[in-house]
This record gives structure tokens, C-alpha cells and sequence, in this order.
């Protein structure tokens, strides 16, 4: 009993330092890439939302990846890679909607039909500000972190049938 304990402690340690280490890399690649460059009010919400749906999306895609943990590297890679690219995507979407809401409530439709319709602009608008430039960092960085969860992240021993 005693193991699984200590071993769900470590799990969490690992996915924590692991997503903070994944918000802090995406913010700080976007930071690098905009330092010199005058930036719209657009481009300096996305820099403030990237972190956060970054670690966000490390989080999911560590929690996300007990389902392939009987798996083999290739798959949990994989399976890692996706999750954690529609994660982040997603999150990144949410959080322009939930900032644009918070930061302008009287220029919001607040019907379902226009949230729903913001969030698909929102996501669209974040997933194109990621793509265009592109960025080689940003996709050697979303490799390494389904990498570090195929590696370390959940995985379960096969049962062998005999």
C-alpha cells in the first residue's frame, strides 16, 4: 500500500514540475520570438494565455495518458503528441474567451449561440497567432514534452496471456 502512495506523490511531483517547466518553455519561446517587435494588444493577450494553456495542457496530457499506459513508447508517444497538441490548442481557446469576456462584459453576445461562436473565433484566432510564423521551437517543444510523458509519464506493466 505504502508504494502505490509514495508512487501517486511522485506521479504528481513529476506532472507538476512537468507542466510548470512546459508553461514557463512556451511563454518564454513566444517572449523570445516578440522582444523586438512592437506588439498589438492581441499578441500581448496571447503571450499571457500561452503559459498558462501550456502547463494546463501538460497537466491533461499526464492525466490523459494512463489510458495508453499498457501501450508501447510509440503509441504513448503518439497518444501524448495529440493530447497534448488539441489540449493546448483548446485551452488557448478557452482563455481568450474567458479573458475577452471578463475584460469586455458589455461587448459580449452571452446568448449560447454567440459563446459558442466566440469560442470557435477564439480558437481559431489562437491556433492561427501559434501556426503563422511558424515556429520550429514550438513543435521540437511539443516532441520533447510527448517525449517526457511517453517516458516517465503513467505506464502499467502488460499482462502476458499465457
Amino acid at each position: 500500500m505504502e508504494k502505490v502512495t509514495f508512487d501517486k506523490v511522485v506521479g504528481f511531483i513529476l506532472a507538476a514540475c512537468f507542466a510548470l517547466v512546459i508553461g514557463i518553455s512556451m511563454w518564454a519561446l513566444l517572449v523570445g520570438d516578440y522582444m523586438n517587435t512592437a506588439m498589438n494588444e492581441q499578441a500581448q493577450q496571447s503571450l499571457r494565455i500561452v503559459g498558462f494553456a501550456g502547463a494546463l495542457a501538460a497537466l491533461t496530457t499526464w492525466w490523459v495518458q494512463q489510458f495508453a499506459a499498457k501501450r508501447g513508447f510509440v503509441v504513448r508517444f503518439m497518444f501524448a503528441l495529440f493530447i497534448f497538441v488539441v489540449a493546448f490548442s483548446s485551452f488557448g481557446g478557452l482563455l481568450r474567451v474567458i479573458y475577452s469576456h471578463v475584460s469586455y462584459p458589455s461587448q459580449q453576445d452571452w446568448s449560447l449561440q454567440g459563446l459558442y461562436w466566440a469560442s470557435q473565433s477564439d480558437l481559431v484566432s489562437f491556433v492561427i497567432f501559434m501556426l503563422v510564423p511558424p515556429r520550429p521551437a514550438y513543435a521540437v517543444l511539443l516532441a520533447a514534452a510527448a517525449i517526457y510523458i511517453a517516458v516517465f509519464g503513467p505506464r502499467e506493466a502488460r499482462e502476458v496471456e499465457t
